[in-house]
């Protein structure tokens, strides 16, 4: 746990980074990392997507053709190899249910699991001087509490008015990803001392995978910095991904 007076926050929401994937948009995040110097970037979770491992489409052999799990950790790597953190930044990075699909994939090849087929090894999270939080825990700063997704008492919480339920499951201020779109409650509960803020904070990327084709996507793409200016509370600012590329895409060379 974190406690820091006042910090600022940059907040990426599910990148979802795969091979065959362009990623000038972690350029457009450097450019902007750089200018706004956060004290934090957070990444909240499904930074991969891991398409090699997905349970839902395993038996589909067409499909599967040309997904390659060492292929994905490449595009991550090159993902974060594009950022240039600055001095005083710490990075928090945050497992998604995308990357718990390697650990739930070697409980079924357990030949596998030496300890080194991991995504915080694999990324190279503590060589990059990166925190790393499992799935499921919170990180937690100056009364802000990060996940992917909280849980109920069986499962994550899903489906419309998504802020209201994650009220009904926590008691803290609350900062989380996983539905890609943009969401943001305060409540106050009785015998509570302060204020509970909820904010969900949308996605960072550019194209939808296929399954999505045909279906509604309220998306939101783009960061989210927050000014933590007291205890549990926060001021919100969006930058839009076309923001970004406006920004920033004509400075990549």
């Amino acid at each position: 746990m974190t406690n820091k007076k006042r910090s600022k926050h940059l907040v990426v929401g599910d990148a979802h980074v795969t091979n065959n994937q362009n990623l000038r948009r972690f350029d457009w995040l450097n450019g902007y990392l750089n200018a706004s110097n956060p004290d934090y970037l957070v990444f909240i979770g499904d930074f991969l997507t891991l398409n090699s491992l997905s349970a839902w489409d395993r038996d589909k052999r067409l499909l599967m053709e040309d997904r390659r799990f060492f292929k994905e950790i490449d595009a991550g790597n090159a993902a974060l190899d594009k950022l240039k953190i600055p001095k005083n930044t710490e990075v928090i990075f945050i497992e998604g249910n995308h990357e718990e699909r390697l650990p739930r994939y070697l409980n079924y090849h357990p030949e596998w699991a030496d300890g080194l087929l991991t995504i915080p090894h694999l990324l190279r999270i503590d060589e990059r001087g990166y925190k790393w939080v499992n799935y499921r825990e919170y990180w937690v700063s100056n009364g802000l509490h990060y996940t992917h997704i909280p849980f109920g008492k069986a499962r994550e919480v899903g489906g419309k008015d998504i802020c209201s339920k994650v009220e009904a499951v926590t008691v803290n201020t609350t900062i989380f990803g996983h539905t890609h779109e943009l969401h943001t409650s305060c409540v106050h509960k009785h015998g509570q001392k302060h204020l509970q803020q909820i904010l969900n904070v949308g996605c960072f990327f550019e194209q939808e995978e296929d399954y999505v084709h045909g279906r509604v996507t309220n998306y939101w793409k783009g960061l989210v910095e927050l000014d933590n200016y007291d205890y549990g509370r926060f001021d919100i600012k969006t930058i839009a991904m076309g923001s970004l590329e406006r920004e920033y895409g004509r400075r990549v060379t």
